[in-house]
This record gives structure tokens, sequence and C-alpha cells, in this order.
């Protein structure tokens, strides 16, 4: 991609460069957010992406490895953009701010912000079907807005929020991304070192975990943004501007968004933009894409799956296919709900799913917290658990405008003027995307656990506990460290397909 950095030409050379183009035209201009989010993935289902590779439709415009090209051929490049309709090049905007140095003793804290930003949209989410949604991904491109918030908006998104993304959090978000993205995890256990200094070889190795998380702001070229903002961008995301342009080939810059989310979604989520998401009055895009991979630390053997009978949340019988397993879980039984903790990876893996069956949905989600959750986790003990559990997968796609303003986040649909003075800002969609899909070897998730006991002699054996999962649940993808729920979701009926 081009990247006029600050190694590779300056904020003032793109400005030059955006100077020459037409100025907008017309009073008000909507700006689309595309909140976008990776799949939960079975694991044998689908590749993992590869995000070193560099789009065909980018490499022609980077010849020569990583050396930036002139300000003439970026220009030439977005003055003759690809057939409309079709997806084009983008050059690429980065602030002047480095990168702030990660907080990581405040990531727990923006964990639960997070967390409780989620829940809070859980509750307001369609209650009849299964759902996956992201609080992580839709929390860090509204992140990614607030920057260019004022007054009354920026208080009600905070508010919303749970204060994340609000000023003074940019080391805590640099830290859960860095956190985020060091998950990729690869079962090294039959590597010898030649030597004290070698490193494990990866080569044609598949992770046991893979979790990326990308962040992506395109905006219309010719349109100026503000220092403060592309600064904000650069130091707490690590994310630059990709220039569109939504007023000549607002197909082309779908396309283009569409291609990027799919690239970082390992082509799970091929269409998050739909035709007629993106119009000539679209300005700016701001995306999160997510991509969890994941093994079992305990697998589910395919072979003792079998059908059985689950009780949906409708109360009728179906008979779905429920996978079997014993092994030393974290289990916790409180007052309302069971509750087991299933993790993924290997010793270095804080990725785990936290599996809830309350007695009543409905008041338990009413309560749902990330203090509730951390309640959860203090009961939870180290029990050999005979667990069963339906194979199940969802496909959940939103525009989460009303729900947002519902929540109390209104000035953000009619007011945003931190971005840019080029012309007035307001929001006009909010659209999040999620799937998941849970297999015997493997899933998407997130939790933990702790179990205490002694035995007076001979060795340890935790207390026996019998968990058939068979009628509707929770589930709670995590990150252990911060507490992050990257994904969540409801099962009512095991048998609907996605």
């Amino acid at each position: 991609m081009f990247a006029w950095t600050r190694q590779g030409g300056s904020l003032a050379a793109v400005r030059r460069l955006e100077s020459r183009r037409s100025k907008p035209r017309g009073v008000f201009a909507a700006l689309a957010i595309a909140l976008m989010v990776g799949a939960c993935t079975g694991v044998a289902a689908t590749p993992s992406p590869t995000p070193a590779a560099t789009p065909s439709w980018m490499a022609s415009l980077w010849p020569t490895g990583n050396a930036s090209p002139s300000l003439a051929a970026l220009e030439s490049a977005l003055a003759s953009p690809t057939a409309a309709g079709s997806p084009g090049v983008f050059a690429l905007v980065m602030g002047q701010a480095g990168r702030v140095a990660p907080d990581m003793k405040g990531v727990g804290t923006a964990g639960s912000e997070i967390d409780d930003f989620g829940f809070d949209l859980l509750r307001r989410l369609d209650a009849t079907g299964n759902s996956c949604a992201s609080p992580t991904s839709i929390a860090l491109a509204l992140a990614m807005v607030r920057p260019g918030a004022r007054g009354t908006t920026a208080s009600q998104m905070d508010e919303v929020l749970h204060s994340f993304g609000a000023p003074g959090q940019e080391a805590r978000i640099a830290a859960l991304l860095q956190l985020l993205n060091s998950q990729t995890y690869y079962d090294d256990s039959d590597w010898v070192a030649a030597e004290p200094s070698a490193t494990p070889d990866h080569t044609n190795k598949v992770p046991v975990v893979t979790l990326n998380v990308s962040d992506q702001v395109f905006s219309q070229h010719g349109m100026t943004l503000l220092p403060d903002y592309l600064n904000a961008l650069s130091s707490g995301f690590g994310a630059g501007v990709g220039l569109l342009d939504y007023r000549a080939d607002p197909e082309g810059a779908r396309l283009t968004i569409n291609q990027w989310v799919s690239q970082n979604t390992g082509g799970r989520i091929p269409e998050i933009l739909q035709q007629g998401d993106i119009t000539v009055q679209t300005r700016i895009a701001l995306a999160n894409a997510i991509y969890l991979k994941a093994g079992w630390t305990h697998p589910f053997d395919p072979k003792v799956t079998a059908s059985q009978r689950f009780t949906t949340a409708g109360g009728a019988s179906v008979s779905v296919s429920t996978m079997a397993l014993q092994a030393w879980l974290s289990y916790a039984a409180g007052s309302g709900y069971r509750a087991v903790e299933l993790p993924y990876g290997g010793d270095y893996s804080t990725l785990s799913m936290l599996v809830v069956v309350p007695d009543d949905m409905a008041s338990f989600v009413a309560g749902l917290s990330s203090a509730r959750l951390g309640q959860i986790d203090a009961l939870e003990q180290t029990y050999d658990v005979d667990l069963t559990l339906p194979r199940f997968s969802a496909d959940y796609r939103v525009d989460l405008a009303a729900t947002l303003q519902a929540m109390g986040m209104t000035d953000l649909f009619s007011n945003l003027s931190g971005i840019t003075t080029t012309e007035p800002l307001v929001i006009s969609k909010v659209i999040h995307q999620a799937n998941i899909d849970v297999v015997e070897e493997g899933t998407t998730a997130a939790a933990a656990t702790v179990a205490l006991g002694r035995a007076t002699a001979g060795p340890w054996e935790p207390p026996h506990v019998v968990f058939h999962i068979d009628r509707p649940f929770l589930y709670f993808i995590r990150e252990r460290t911060s507490g992050a729920v990257l994904f969540m979701g409801r099962i009512n009926d095991p048998s609907l397909k996605s």
C-alpha cells in the first residue's frame, strides 16, 4: 500500500496533493461506519489469513519493495482509478505521531469497559435466535471515531462505551491491541534447539491458535483531515487513513472495503457492506476486523459425537449433533446458573470459551456485567467434568445505528466535528457482522478458571461432575489477561443452521 509516513513523505505533502482536488459540494455529508468482525471458525473449515500478502490490485503501485512512491506517482494513481465498480488502489495516509508505549497495567480496565459495553448491547440484540457478536470489534471501531467527537457527542460516547476510547486511554488501547495480536500460538513441543539462541522454525506449521485484529479508516480523497485526528489514529491504533473516491465511484469504494475485510477475516466475511450501504454522500468508513481460529486444549472426539435431544427457548425438543468430553475443566455452579470453561491452545494461550447455562435466561442477561463475570471466575474450581455440548454455528449481521442511539449515543448521528473542517459529518450506519462455528477440533474463545484441592495420600483427583448442556446457553470467548470478550452470543436452538 502507498504510505505517506514520517519516513516516506509528510502530512504537508499529502495535503498539497489533496488541495488540487475539486472541492466537495453539498451542505451535509454522511459518515458511514462499518464495524467488521472476524470469524470465529471451526478449525478445519477455513485456511488462516495471510496478512503479509500484498493484494494484486495494490502491488502494481508499489513496485520497489518498501520504497514510497513519488507524489506525482501517487497523484497519478488516484487520478486514474480502475474501472468503475471494481476494487481500486488506495493511498494510505499516516499521522505524524508515533505509537504510544502500551500500558499493560491498565489493560484489564480496558477489558472491563469493553465487556460492560458488550453486555449492555447483548440486552438489546435479538434474543429469539442464535447470535454472535464481538463487543471488542465494535468498541475498537467506535474508539476510532471518538477522537473526532466534541461536546455532548463525546460525553455520550464515553458514557455508552464505559469510557473506552476516551482521552487518556490511548496507552491502554495500544496495550490491548498488542496483547491480542500476540496470541497466535504454535505447538513447539517437538522442537529441539540446535543452539541456545535458536528460535523455533514455524515454516509449514499450522498455528494452534490464530488471532488477528486489524483497524483501517477509509476517507474521501480531497477531504482535509485534521492533524489531531490523524495523530490519534496513528498513536493509539497504529492505523492510517486510506483514500477512496466515494463521490465518483461508490461501488468501487464498497468493493475495496469489502476486499480488505475479507482478507483480514480469512474470507469468512466477504461482503460486510451490501449494495446501497455506500453512497455518493459517504465520506469516511472506519473498519475493524477480528479473525480467530483456535484448537481446543482438550479436543472432543468426533467418534463419540451423537444425536441428542435439546430443549429450545420456545420449549420444543429438537435433535442436535452433540459432542462429548471428559476432562479436568474449570467449572462453577452458582445461584441461577452452571458454567464451564473450555481453554484453547496450550500453556502459552490465554484464550478460552466460557459456556453459561442460566436457570432463567432473561434475568441472568439482565444482571450481566464484567463484575458478574468476575464472580463466576472466582467460584470456578477444577472438576473432572463429564461434558456434552451441541455443535453450533451462528451468522449475525445488523445495523447498530438505532441500537446505539437507544443506548444514549444520539449526538453521534447528528454532530461529528473533530475529523475534518471541509464539510460537516454525521454517522449514517454502524454495520456489524459476526459468525461462529463450534466443532470437535476447536472454535473461537476466551476464559479462565481456578481449582483448589488437596489429597492426603496418593495422586490428587478432582471431584466429578456431570454437565450435559441440553437447553439454551450463553457463550463468551475471552482473552484472560485483559478479560476482554472477543465474541459472545446466545444459542437458543443449535439445530438452526446459519
